[in-house]
């Protein structure tokens, strides 16, 4: 059973488009830990409002960042915080993570808010607002795979092109992009934002983009989305601006990209570009077209081999690319279908062909996308954010790529009940193709019901399919199993995007303290 954008936002005013944020004003934010919220109470902290939040369990990196920013925190067992929230009135603001609102919309601190009159929005509405407040052109990337990397990486490309607007990613930005280091966040210098839109719950609905990237669009989310179809509908909602009054790049050598531009080409939208890293038998021929090499070991690099005139004059630096070898630093070819991409947004918003080249070899990614925390002798633990079928593909072949005759341990924590159950077939598929799979237990979030599946019953369907699979329990316990039987020789992919982290850390502990 689907649920409507009402139902995962209740009590949340309407999504509207970015206005201005006023310099002194009040902000509270409920769940600040999360990564949209973290981010939101950055930006207005440094746009000067008043800001303070709330969260249940905030992890101890959010909590430093957030205090060094002079930010007050509280949780449940910290009065001071809803004593704040009691102190709000009807020219205050309280923004809200929808993890919150989908599952408890009568929230303590909800509550609060509404009886003081302050106006409750979602955190997505306070990145547009500020957004708004730092002026230029709003720079949206979305697709269901990918776009934390891709959004890092257009920061990354126009930052070597000279350009330094702000933005705002969905995962921990490195010492040359972060304000500060290890947030989703970058305060810049110039006019301009680049934003990481997400289409959960209606979450890219305040981000009106005067240019767009859409990476693919694929079936997740099943509790608002009833197939692909439907998520391919709320895409061409959000791309429609773009495409009215700026330009939107499409991947349509995705299928479901594929759909979204013959959508919006339907409703007459003029300014869609598509772009592919292959020509798709009985596809109609895309705007940019690039071929894409293996370099080995999981490394690609891409060739424009074709561009349209119209797409040559909404993204001129495309033309110096043309028919160069671009090299393509992050691993997987998906990665190189998500460079082009990037290349051709850059490029659409003053980027320089020279600045975009150096970006795509260069660019080092996102905290928790195939990161390294543990690399020693022959065993290394690699800490990835993926939990959809796809994502999972794409990355556990790039991983044998990488790092050809190892023994590939996946350690999974699933996210969300509610996906887990409905994708739980393709899920087990996916997870088979590694030589062992540790299943910790699922990850609850926006989850109204946790009793449609287990952690054992994925372990149970993998196990079926004659990979060995366990559940030994949560993300410590499964640590504490997994680590004795590493041996050399041996990649253990941790994938997840809950507290999947912490196992990775866990493991890299222990393997550090055992060597």
């Amino acid at each position: 059973m689907t649920r409507s954008i009402s139902d995962i936002a209740a009590g949340l005013e309407p999504s509207r488009g970015g206005v201005q944020l006023q310099p002194g004003s009040r902000l509270h934010i409920i769940g600040v830990g999360g990564t949209a919220a973290l981010a939101a109470a950055l930006h207005a902290k440094a746009l000067g409002l008043s800001v303070s939040g709330y969260d249940q369990a905030l992890a101890g990196e959010s909590a430093t960042i957030l205090s060094h920013a002079g930010i007050l925190v509280g949780s449940s067992t910290s009065p001071e915080v809803l004593q704040a929230c009691a102190a709000l009135n009807a020219g205050s603001v309280v923004a809200i993570s929808k993890a919150i609102t989908s599952t408890q919309p009568n929230h303590p601190e909800v509550l609060l808010a509404r009886a003081a009159g302050a106006h409750a929005v979602s955190v997505q509405q306070v990145i547009a607002d500020a957004a708004a407040t730092r002026g230029g052109l709003m720079i949206g990337v979305a697709g269901t795979h990918g776009k934390t990397t891709s959004t890092g990486w257009v920061l990354d490309a126009f930052v070597r092109s000279g350009i330094d607007p702000s933005a705002f990613v969905g995962g921990p930005l490195g010492i040359e992009l972060g304000t500060p280091a290890g947030s989703p966040v970058h305060i810049g210098t110039d006019p301009g934002f680049v934003v990481e839109a997400d289409e959960y719950g209606g979450n890219f609905d305040t981000y009106n983009a005067d240019r767009a990237l859409v990476l693919n669009v694929d079936w997740d989310h099943p509790d608002i989305f009833a197939d692909r179809h439907a998520a391919v509908e709320t895409f061409a909602r959000w791309a429609a601006y773009p495409a009215e009054s700026g330009a939107v790049f499409i991947n349509s050598g995705d299928q479901g990209g594929a759909e979204l531009a013959a959508l919006l080409a339907a409703g007459g939208h003029r300014n869609i570009y598509t772009l592919s890293t292959s020509a798709t038998p009985g596809a109609p021929q895309a705007d940019v077209i690039a071929t894409a090499t293996s370099r080995g070991a999981g490394a690609f690099s891409i060739t424009i081999k074709h561009l349209s005139d119209r797409a040559a004059v909404a993204a001129p630096a495309l033309r110096d690319l043309l028919n160069r070898e671009l090299p393509i630093g992050l691993l997987g070819a998906h990665n190189a279908s998500n460079g082009l991409g990037v290349a051709a947004l850059v490029a659409s918003t003053g980027g320089s062909a020279d600045g975009i080249a150096r970006s795509l070899a260069t660019f080092g990614g996102v905290g928790r996308r195939m990161e390294v925390r543990y690399d020693h002798g022959s065993i290394t633990v690699l800490d990835d954010y993926g939990h959809h079928p796809t994502a999972i593909d794409a990355t556990m072949a790039t991983v044998r790529q990488r790092y050809p005759g190892r023994t590939l341990v996946l350690a999974i924590e699933p996210l969300t009940y509610h996906r887990t159950a409905a994708l739980l077939e393709s899920l087990a598929k996916s997870c088979s193709a590694a030589d062992r799979v540790v299943v910790a237990e699922i990850f609850a979030v926006r989850d109204l019901d946790t009793t449609s599946v287990s952690a054992s019953d994925l372990a149970e369907r993998i196990a079926a399919m004659g990979t060995p699979a366990t559940a030994p329990g949560t993300v410590v316990e499964a640590a504490a199993a997994l680590l004795p039987s590493i041996t050399s020789e041996t990649v253990v992919l941790v994938m997840g995007g809950g507290r999947s982290t912490e196992l990775a850390a866990a493991l890299a502990r222990g393997l550090a303290a055992a060597s």
